[in-house]
């Protein structure tokens, strides 16, 4: 393979942060990382075509965590638009898997590479059925109660996630989620590379996806203990952690032109390990670092990730009231540098009480037209329309 300059117009859309699997990957590890590398490259692209944003970094893992808790209760149909929006296709227990492997065994060591928390929260006025304690306590989850809209409930949610994250997300709601529950996952990683890059990191040009150039650090490594994957339109490599346990996969688009939203379909299996090989290499790859967040609610309903909008409660394994999904929030960060990455994560699921399907809501929250009659003459008095209820006009 042929020395491999690798100018990460992307790297942190990028990322593939996961458990290194090469030689003794199972079957299950492979399905698992399939479907968050698809799921990835989903919530990139759509976020990307809806935003247009230079940077964007999502958390697979937190989100695909703290929907699958919140599917444990949800009706057969939403299980499986769960299960499929994630990238599971027909496998409707694939996000119990997530949801199982994100759930720790012990609580992880400080100096641990990576931590990982879940948990649930529900509203002290939301009954619950018999069977969804037992069901949840198959899953070592043990749920809270709280008033989910009083602003205790606010101080514990961020309390958790700031702990869960290691401190490096102090908050994820600013105010009362009400509703009915709240499902959260969380993780924190922090590493050192195998190979650690130069000490000195000189200032290189970057192309923007605007078409401007500015000057970066621009990170240095050459040696032949790094795996590397290229074809004509992209480069690659497999960025070893000291351990052994993780990697990060890095791609840039040869033509210096950047990788597009609309590649990372394409690259999939790029960002899944697959194919790479050792080889001797040069990486050239800038130092960053971001926080990024947003209520993903919008992009996963154009996906169909939503639990049936039932006649009937949408999570009759938690309660017989109508619950639904109202907004999934995330909020990321990472860190690049010399010596390694940390990166965190943290998801909020949140659902809201759902309104009698029977019942019709007129909601004048934008301009609204309106109409004054005579019913016993068929006069039309007076008509308009109203874009700014507090502007007084002559």
């Amino acid at each position: 393979m042929p020395k491999s300059t690798l100018l990460a117009g992307l790297a942190a859309s990028l990322m593939a942060l996961a458990p290194a699997g090469h030689a003794g990957e199972t079957g299950d590890n492979k399905a698992m990382l399939t479907a968050q590398a698809g799921l990835a490259a989903e919530l990139i692209d759509r976020t990307l075509a809806k935003e247009g944003a230079a940077n964007i970094m999502v958390s697979p893992a937190s989100l695909a965590a703290a929907l699958g808790l919140a599917g444990l209760g949800a009706s057969e149909v939403g299980k499986a638009s769960i299960a499929k929006g994630l990238g599971f296709g027909g496998e409707v227990k694939g996000p119990e898997k997530v949801l199982d492997a994100m759930y720790p065994e012990k609580l992880a060591a400080a100096d641990a590479p990576l931590a990982t928390a879940v948990a649930i929260v529900f509203d002290d006025k939301l009954v619950l059925v018999p069977d969804a304690l037992p069901m949840l306590a198959t899953h070592h989850i043990k749920p809270s109660v709280e008033d989910l809209d009083g602003p205790q409930s606010v101080e514990h949610i961020n309390a958790w996630v700031k702990q869960a994250t290691r401190g490096t997300i102090p908050s994820i709601l600013d105010a009362p989620p009400g509703g009915g529950f709240v499902s959260l996952g969380a993780l924190s990683f922090k590493a050192r590379w195998k190979a650690s890059f130069d000490k000195e990191s000189p200032a290189s040009p970057f192309l923007r996806p605007d078409g401007s150039t500015i000057s970066v650090p621009m990170m240095h490594l050459v040696g032949d203990g790094q795996r590397f994957r290229s074809d004509e339109k992209f480069s690659a490599v497999d960025l070893s952690y000291a351990g052994e346990g993780y990697s990060m996969v890095v791609v840039a688009a040869r033509s210096g032109k950047g990788v597009g939203g609309a590649d990372l379909k394409t690259l999939a299996s790029w960002l899944q390990g697959e194919k790479f090989e050792a080889a001797k290499g040069e990486i050239f790859l800038p130092r960053f670092s971001m926080n990024d967040g947003r209520d993903l609610m919008p992009v996963l309903n154009a996906m169909g990730v939503a639990p049936e909008k039932a006649k009937d409660a949408g999570f009759p394994g938690f309660t017989k009231e109508n619950i639904r999904l109202s907004r999934v929030l995330q909020k990321t960060m990472i860190k690049v540098d010399e010596n390694g990455t940390e990166a965190a994560a943290a998801t909020a699921v949140i659902t809201e009480r759902s309104i009698d399907p029977k019942l019709v809501r007129v909601v004048a929250d934008a301009r609204f037209a309106f109409a004054l009659r005579d019913t016993k003459t068929g006069l039309l008095l007076a008509a308009g329309l109203i874009g700014d209820p507090l502007l007084a006009g002559e």
